[in-house]
């Protein structure tokens, strides 16, 4: 990844290596092994990737205009251990004592700052690439020099993946989701649609409007269950569409690791 970004989303690297060390009692060594798990994942993907530049990306701890607008987001989701929680400034700073640059914006959420600088990255010909569990950033593939690699699965994520996995190219990722649902963040999508019939709603159209301008060209059963659905199915995609335009204020210099 000649010249590249690499984009860390934090919480879910550190999150799934605090997972994996549940058998350990003692949560304050708990906390530490997790600290050093991540800063040899860290190394690794440092020296895999070899990037000019790095950004750790951590959440807000307070909430984000997703909140603001549908209080329901991410409920039902299980809380974070208190002591993790607590932990993240400590985590940020062993990461930079290794020369890692952190960020963090209040009222923002990891994913639209990820989001926001792999795409100005990528309109400057940098590549980007996301190390992350997490599929919402898998919409970003359908812009040119951006990757995702999930590192407890050794894979990486691009847009072939994409269209093999969901049955939609990156682009429609947002409406497919708008109709399924997106069950991790409790957003809900359209009753009665699920994947399957997503893929076939969505096919050979531009997205949402798309499909709602031309009802009529489907089943009956497609037309009963999309009825009067075009609202909610914009507001869902809103909320599932990564934002970036982020106004980080942040150069990418600012970002280079030492060794360049």
């Amino acid at each position: 990844m000649q010249n590249g970004l690499l984009l860390i989303d934090a919480l879910n690297l550190i999150r799934r290596l605090h997972a994996a060390l549940e058998h350990e009692q003692d949560e304050q060594r708990r906390i530490e092994r997790t600290q050093s798990l991540c800063v040899d994942a860290l190394a690794k993907l440092v020296a895999q990737f070899t990037p000019a530049y790095m950004a750790i990306v951590f959440d807000s701890p307070s909430k984000t205009w997703r909140h603001e607008v549908f209080p329901e987001y991410k409920l039902g989701r299980p809380p974070m251990d208190d002591l993790l929680l607590e932990s993240m400034p400590k985590f940020a700073e062993v990461f930079r004592f290794n020369s890692w640059p952190c960020l963090r914006l209040t009222g923002w959420e990891a994913d639209d700052l990820v989001a926001t600088l792999a795409y100005k990255a990528s309109l400057h010909a940098i590549p980007s690439m996301i190390v992350s569990t997490d599929k919402g950033y898998t919409q970003l593939l359908q812009y040119p020099n951006i990757l995702q690699y999930d590192y407890f699965a050794k894979q990486g994520y691009d847009p072939q993946w994409v269209v093999q996995k969901y049955g939609v190219k990156p682009k429609l990722l947002p409406d497919y989701w708008a109709l399924v649902g997106d069950t991790t963040n409790h957003i809900p999508g359209v009753k009665g649609v699920g994947p399957k019939s997503s893929v076939t709603i969505l096919e050979g159209k531009s997205g949402l409007e798309n499909v709602f301008d031309s009802l009529s060209e489907y089943p009956a059963k497609f037309q009963k269950l999309l009825e009067g659905q075009l609202a909610h199915c914009q507001f869902a995609r809103s909320l599932v569409t990564l934002k970036c335009d982020v106004d980080i204020g942040i150069r990418l210099s600012q970002l280079t690791l030492p060794s360049h």
